[in-house]
């Protein structure tokens, strides 16, 4: 009975060996394909164009699979997609058309050319997309381009890999679309200029920030509620004021001018500097005794604004604050 059992496990060795040696496990373990780079919803989110620039360059990117580098060249070759932005808007928005993603106008970015090769031995090749005008189109809506593989005039290429939203996100200095960003109320009041019923509230909230161009945000005026952002756009046009900012200061090379503004139809006027409420844009250094720096961004504003024609005034003398690296920022 034991030699039988030996006698089995030998035949059956030896079958697994033969079975093994016709098998091509190098062929399905290290199998080159190329596929468009993005996460597992088929989403390129990692790119930040930089509105301070007149062109900024983010890529596409085709990448190549396998664990190890292929001996030849593989050829892409890209097409403008459609269906990936229409599954996005219909899965995320359902019939809710007024908050559907935007396709990006040609008039915002130039693709110089749709082909490109993965060189032999690299896993990746990045295809330039030069943005330009970004300041014209609004920070409330989510932008894409939306881009597949010419399977006529590509090599072997992953199907489910082979289209690509590109995020298109925008930043300044002083804010970005890529996150949330809010400065932090200090030392700040909203004064009712009501002779009959003056009302003095001191704002500890938040203020929401957002890129607009190169030098200028968009922020609620005062202590106005943005409230639920996804049903926010009238408030947002009525109650909110651009901040542009400036040359430096002559007393403070840290302090730099700004300019308060309406954003649609808000009336605002900005007033003259009073004590600290100076109408800058600071970088804010503070030191403890033993050395120790934090560093803050800082609007110091003074404007008075009203909501309708026959409302009082409000005016405001704001200091809005957000603490930041500056290492951070320079990676």
């Amino acid at each position: 009975m034991k030699n039988n059992i030996i006698l089995a496990c030998l035949v059956l060795g030896f079958a697994l060996t033969t079975a093994c040696e016709s098998y091509d496990f190098e062929q399905e373990q290290y199998k080159n394909e190329v596929g468009l780079l993005s996460n597992s919803q088929m989403i390129y989110d990692r790119q930040v164009a930089d509105l301070s620039k007149d062109t900024d360059t983010i890529y596409l990117v085709a990448a190549l699979s396998g664990t190890r580098p292929s001996d030849q060249d593989f050829k892409v070759t890209l097409m403008r997609g459609d269906s990936l932005i229409k599954a996005y808007n219909k899965s995320n928005f359902d019939i809710e058309t007024n908050r559907y993603a935007r396709l990006l106008s040609e008039r915002y970015y130039t693709i110089p050319s749709l082909e490109a090769v993965i060189p032999a031995g690299q896993m990746q090749v990045k295809i330039p997309v030069y943005l330009r005008n970004l300041g014209e189109i609004s920070p409330d809506s989510i932008y894409f381009l939306d881009y597949q593989i010419d399977p006529l005039n590509t090599d072997v290429f992953n199907l489910k890999k082979k289209e690509v939203l590109l995020r298109i996100y925008k930043s300044n200095e002083f804010s970005t679309t890529r996150r949330n960003v809010y400065y932090n109320y200090t030392s700040s009041f909203v004064t009712l200029l009501d002779l009959n019923n003056p009302l003095v509230r001191r704002p500890t909230s938040t203020n929401q920030v957002f890129p607009l161009a190169g030098n200028s945000v968009r922020m609620m005026a005062g202590d106005e509620n943005l409230g639920e952002y996804k049903t926010a756009l009238n408030r947002i046009n009525e109650r909110s004021i651009v901040v542009t900012i400036g040359k430096q200061t002559a007393m403070n090379p840290l302090a730099r001018e700004v300019t308060i503004t309406p954003y649609k139809s808000l009336d605002v006027v900005q007033l003259t500097p009073f004590e600290m409420y100076d109408n800058t844009f600071l970088i804010n250094i503070i030191s403890t005794p033993d050395g120790r720096r934090t560093y803050y961004k800082e609007f110091r504003l003074h404007y008075k604004y009203r909501l309708k024609s026959t409302d009082p005034y409000r005016e405001v003398k704001a200091v809005l604050r957000m603490e930041y690296s500056p290492r951070a920022e320079l990676l």
